[in-house]
């Protein structure tokens, strides 16, 4: 039933009686009508003329002469009183009811407007100020299901009140205010929304219409509201009842609150059904394939099987999709036909009703392939059309491989899209390595294959991101690997030239004593070839090459002494504090190099401290540490066993995580231009990694950085007792005389050493036999078996190197002791000898150091325990 404005004019203008009994409204015109004050003089006037005449007429001899006057005004009076009483205004003022003034005041209380009750759409009535006048019945109803009640007192609430919990009907219901004051008709349909507790999905129609004395006319009219018997309403407003495809919505316990008509006619559910749940239409396991997404919120795929009321399962595709938390969770399927749909010859739903083109097969090695597969359509492969794609190609491409869309755009090429179809051509029937279109770029192997009549029909495409990133690895490692021998070689070979110099420094020295004019500029000869010593020194620990000589400590002492040192290193704005921690075990390293290791992070954390602050704090802990411990603070490359750690903790800038992954490399700095050599922490990565053990970086930009150095721990039962230790170390007293006899064979490929070595041995009392090579070494000692005391042989050599030679002459050296002279690693050494008492002698060294070693060798000292 509907109504026109000119309609509710009349009828308004007809219930106007019935309007004018109501009290109410009888004291809203009184309020709203003007005073009169003309009218209110004419009764004063009146009023005092009947007075005076009564007066008169009452007493006339106090009226005197006037009293006639005085009749003749109570006459007029009176007469004027009589013409407006027939006139209607005694009837105005209720001095003269008309018929039926009763039946109206009984009629007081009946409701306003009733003709709005006859309606079947929810209608308002408002004042021009946007006040509730009146509502139907129906109002009411949608005002108790949108959980809005209005009580007796306050009324119905408002048109914008009503909506005003959704906020996209903002606009809308705005429009309509905007008309229904400026007095003209709107029409506006809202989007759909969900109503009550049970989130019931509805959608209205809402219309304003101006009325007589500035009231205007809400008329709201569902344009669908049926509530199904799944328990929500129809859904033909969100465009999903009547759609090609199954729809369901189902709550977190498996209440299914709706199902669209195309699944309930494909399971055969009638409308009026209720508590139907997930697993009454299928298996409990794919009840779990559809909420295994839950958590993620992401929408999932699966192929599942619905069960029809006759027990006959279908298999379909269901794509699912959860929002919500909790209880409050809502999860929304989408139901797709499936190629195999056939059941007893009868055709469940026609495929056309697919959201999809149909498979030309459902073979689940594509649909479920650990790598992407995309079927084509199209004559050239660069200008094919996807026709399907299977999940992990869809996952890949971030969805752009989609039914419809160019396979080509689903990668790129930096040398541009002529470059990229020719590599699509030349992936027919052989892999070609491409990259995935978008923000997060993929590599990836891409295959492609023609069907019989020569037109592209599959492709596959393998991810190889990782590969990439493994082969960059190793490529990064290689190339490390190159440096650190490179390093290796040109450390050997300034070596030579170093022991040279220093050999010549010190024949100088002996040549230019102190008050020489000459003397200040050898000290200067003899800083520069110290610096240059701790330089390859450097480079040796990177290449890992460097000379270790392991000792059995504990390094609560070792550190307690260093400490001293350390604090003359460090800047006086620094403070520096030493943790020792409790039951710290013993290791075996080289006391030396381990020092290096420490004085190069000390170092490294005093220029982060003092650069953007006054000073710093530097903190050096000792404590033991197993694997699992390393584990759990995300160093998972440290292997499981008993550790030392030492942690080395600064308060300075810190890095950010770019510029960790980077700190070992060698060269790498981020000191100024010639502040720093890049070669510390690449130094302190090949001691730690040499002794065995693990260095581990961790930093945050502001707050410093701590390194945690892993060194094997040494088990009880190795570490010496004290009284051994103390005659080991009386054992190697060096000795204060450096004159011996004795008969040497020095071999070494470089003349100058060679020389200059020989002259010194020479000059105290040795007896030195020279060979600049092993092939005139192994001559010399065929020559004269046995009739050498000691062998003195550099490592590498051109031709036989000093190993080889050892091992050539072992028949003839009879009891001559070996000293080897190198710059190379003495571990290796070992490896390449019969286990033969060799002593190493790393260059570069001074005549006073070679003396020392050689009269400990003579004395019988050397052997294994010197090297």
């Amino acid at each position: 039933m509907s109504i026109d404005a000119d309609t509710l004019e009349l009828t308004l203008a007809a219930a106007k009686p019935g309007e004018d009994a109501d009290p109410a409204k009888a004291g809203e015109r009184e309020e709203g009508r003007r005073v009169d004050f003309l009218q209110l003089g004419f009764w004063a006037c009146l009023l005092l003329s009947i007075a005076a005449a009564s007066i008169s007429l009452a007493w006339p001899n106090a009226s005197g002469a006037t009293g006639s006057i005085l009749l003749i005004t109570m006459a007029s009076g009176g007469l004027v009183f009589l013409l407006w009483t027939v006139r209607g205004a005694g009837r105005f003022i209720g001095l003269f009811p008309e018929k039926g003034a009763a039946a109206r005041v009984a009629n007081a209380t009946a409701p306003r407007f009733p003709w709005i009750e006859a309606l079947d759409e929810a209608v308002l009535v408002t004042d021009p100020g946007g006040a509730p006048v009146a509502a139907n019945e129906a109002y009411s109803d949608l005002t108790r299901l949108a959980l809005i009640a209005g009580t007796a007192e306050s009324g119905p609430v408002t048109v914008d009140r009503l909506f005003g919990a959704n906020p996209g009907l903002a606009a809308p219901v705005y429009r309509l205010s905007k008309s229904a004051k400026a007095g003209t008709q709107r029409r506006e349909v809202l989007p759909p929304l969900a109503l009550g507790p049970e989130q019931v999905p509805a959608q209205f129609e809402v219309s304003v219409s101006p009325l007589p004395r500035g009231r205007v006319l809400w008329r709201i009219r569902r344009i669908a509201g049926q509530i199904e018997a799944t328990g929500a309403a129809d859904l033909k407003s969100l465009y999903v009842e009547d759609a090609p495809m199954g729809f369901f919505a189902a709550k977190p316990d498996g209440t299914i609150t709706y199902a669209n008509s195309w699944l309930r006619e494909l399971l055969g559910l009638p409308e009026t059904a209720k508590n139907i749940r997930t697993d009454d239409i299928m298996r409990p396991e794919f009840v779990k394939m559809l909420s295994r997404d839950r958590k993620s919120g992401a929408p999932g795929r699966a192929d599942i099987q619905l069960r029809a009321r006759d027990g006959v399962e279908i298999p379909v595709q269901a794509i699912t999709s959860w929002s919500g938390r909790g209880a409050d969770a809502a999860g929304r399927t989408i139901v797709l036909a499936s190629p195999q749909v056939l059941n007893g010859g009868e055709e469940r739903f026609a495929l056309q009703a697919a959201s999809r083109p149909p498979r030309p097969d459902g073979d689940p090695m594509f649909d479920d392939a650990p790598f992407g597969a995309v079927r084509l359509d199209g004559d050239r492969v660069d200008g094919a059309v996807i026709l399907d794609a299977n999940r992990a190609l869809m996952e890949m491409t971030g969805g752009r491989a989609t039914p419809g869309n160019r396979f080509s755009d689903l990668f790129v090429s930096d040398e541009g899209e002529e470059t990229l179809a020719t590599l699509l051509v030349d992936a027919i029937d052989k892999p070609v390595a491409l990259k995935t279109a978008g923000d997060e770029a993929r590599h990836v192997n891409v295959f492609v294959t023609l069907n019989s009549t020569g037109r592209p029909s599959v492709a596959y495409i393998i991810d190889i991101t990782e590969q990439r990133l493994l082969e960059t690895r190793l490529a990064h490692g290689e190339k490390m690997r190159s440096i650190g021998q490179l390093a290796g070689v040109v450390a050997h070979d300034f070596n030579n030239v170093l022991q040279g110099i220093i050999f010549n420094y010190e024949e100088l020295m002996t040549r230019h004593p102190v008050g020489d004019p000459s003397y200040e500029y050898l000290q200067s000869i003899h800083e520069f070839s110290s610096r240059a010593r701790e330089l390859v020194r450097m480079l040796l620990a990177y290449a890992r090459a460097q000379t270790f000589k392991r000792e059995i400590f504990n390094v609560t002492d070792f550190l307690s002494e260093f400490s001293i040192l350390l604090r003359q290193v460090l800047d006086e704005r620094v403070e520096l504090d030493v943790k020792h921690g409790r039951d710290v075990p013993w290791i075996k390293a080289d006391k030396n190099q381990l020092e290096t290791a420490i004085i190069n992070l000390a170092t490294n954390a005093r220029d982060a401290m003092i650069s953007q602050r006054n000073g710093g704090k530097l903190v050096i802990r000792t404590a033991r540490s197993t694997g699992k411990d390393a584990h759990a603070m995300g160093f998972n490359y440290v292997e499981d066993g008993e550790y030392l750690l030492i942690e080395v903790e600064d308060n300075g800038t810190g890095m950010p995580r770019e510029l960790l992954d980077k700190i070992f490399q060698p060269f790498f700095t981020t000191k100024e231009q010639g502040s720093g050599t890049g070669l510390g922490l690449a130094t302190v990565y090949g001691i730690i990694k040499q002794s065995g053990g693990y260095v581990c970086p961790v930093s945050a930009v502001g707050k410093g950085t701590t390194f945690y150095i892993y060194l094997p721990a040494l088990a009880a039962e190795d570490i010496p007792e004290a009284s051994d230790m103390a005659e080991q170390a009386k054992a190697v007293v060096r000795p204060m005389d450096m004159s011996g006899r004795g008969r040497i064979l020095l071999v070494e490929d470089e003349d100058g050493v060679r020389s200059i070595a020989a002259t010194h041995l020479r000059q105290r009392g040795y007896e030195v036999e020279e060979a600049c090579d092993g092939e005139e070494a192994l001559d010399i000692l065929t020559d004269m078996p046995g009739s050498f005391d000691l062998i003195i042989s550099d490592v590498v050599m051109p031709g036989m190197d000093g190993p080889t030679l050892i091992r050539e002459a072992k028949d003839k050296l009879g009891h001559a002791r070996v000293i080897f002279i190198s710059g190379y690693a003495e571990r290796d050494l070992a490896q390449q000898l019969d286990d033969r008492a060799v002593s190493f002698l790393p260059k570069p060294f001074t005549v006073r150091q070679l003396s020392e070693r050689i009269k400990q060798e003579l004395a019988g000292i050397g052997g294994k325990e010197a090297a």
